[in-house]
Formats: structure tokens, C-alpha cells, sequence
């Protein structure tokens, strides 16, 4: 996907009102290039986009291969206000923010527990061609008890978490169903037993 910039040379806010995004280009041995895109356009492409997409950034006689690092969002109206966009080596390896996508029913919460996702996002460090669009987990074999931990990921060649903590992104927390009844027959004989 291809974002065709201008080289800015107006204030934000008068950019705003000619219907222009401004953006900015910045990178390891890149000076900041300030720039503006058309709204339209824009607003389009990152309905479209995942985080981890490469765009290419067309301006002037330049094309530059980068990622979007931040896109700013007005607080009250959710328009996107400013774009921050990263230059990459494509030799040097990078931090990314990666999706965790669930799939499955775990049979623990078929069996009465909660499932609990305290990491919906993984930070990956990869060549910046090879990173992917999101980790997908089977959580289908997840029991009552059982996690799944940041160094149980199966990730791509040449992929490798970021963190050196290995931290919980999934698992299944409670009593089972069998756990549940025994304690409310308990509750129950207790109960009719101080009548």
C-alpha cells in the first residue's frame, strides 16, 4: 500500500482545514521529514491496514519502505489527527507490536473455568520482511489450571520475542463444574443440617 505525501509547509492546523493529515518520517540515519497526506486517502488505506503492513511513502522523486509507528486520534471526534511513520533498515531487525489471536473453545471453560487473555498483543523482534501479521493460538486444549507463556510460542524463522520475561498471555482460571456441585451440595447439607 502506498501513501502519497506532500512535503509540508504549512502549519497543522491549516493543514487540517485544507483537509490534509500531517505526518512525519523518521528512522535510524534518517533525518525527520515532515509531511502531509490527503485525508481521504489516508483514512482509507488504515481502515485496510494491519500495524504490521509495510507502506511505501511516495513524495517529491522519493519512495521510502516504512512502518507506521503511531497514528495520533483527536480525543473527542476520532479523526486521525497525525501520522508517525518509521524508516527501516530491511537488514537490521526491529520491535513490532504483533496481535494474539485466540482460536478454539478451551475445554476448561467448558468445564466451568474463565478463560483470560492478559496479553492481547506481543512485542516481536524480526527483519522487518518477515514479520507477521499476528500469532495465532489453539486454545482448545487449555484445562482449568493451564496457560500458554510467552516462551510457549511457536513464531516464524528468524522471529523472536522481544522481552525476556517469559509472561502469561492466555489461560483458564476456576473450579470445574464437578468442584462447583460438590461444594453447593456441602452449602446445602450444611444449611438444612442447622435447621
Amino acid at each position: 500500500m502506498q501513501f502519497k505525501a506532500q512535503i509540508r509547509d504549512a502549519k497543522a492546523k491549516a493543514l487540517r482545514r485544507q483537509s490534509r493529515i500531517p505526518a512525519v518520517i523518521y528512522g535510524r540515519g534518517q533525518n525527520p521529514i515532515n509531511l502531509s497526506l490527503d485525508k481521504k486517502e489516508t483514512v482509507a488505506i488504515l481502515r485496510k491496514a494491519r500495524r504490521t503492513d509495510i507502506f511505501e511513502v511516495a513524495f517529491e522523486d522519493k519512495t521510502l519502505r516504512c512502518i507506521i509507528k503511531e497514528v495520533q486520534k483527536h480525543p473527542v471526534t476520532s479523526d486521525v489527527y497525525h501520522v508517525d511513520f518509521y524508516k527501516f533498515d530491511p537488514s537490521k531487525h526491529i520491535n513490532i507490536e504483533v496481535p494474539i489471536v485466540l482460536k478454539g473453545d478451551a475445554k476448561g471453560v467448558k468445564a466451568g473455568g474463565d478463560l483470560y487473555q492478559p496479553r492481547k498483543k506481543i512485542t516481536l523482534n524480526s527483519l522487518p520482511d518477515s514479520i507477521p501479521h499476528e500469532i495465532v493460538l489453539d486454545v482448545s486444549n487449555l484445562d482449568i489450571g493451564d496457560s500458554i507463556h510467552a516462551f510457549d510460542l511457536e513464531l516464524p524463522e528468524g522471529v523472536k520475542i522481544a522481552s525476556t520475561k517469559n509472561f502469561a498471555i492466555v489461560g483458564v482460571v476456576g473450579k470445574s463444574k464437578e468442584e462447583q456441585t460438590a461444594k453447593e451440595q456441602e452449602s446445602q447439607a450444611l444449611d438444612s443440617g442447622s435447621k
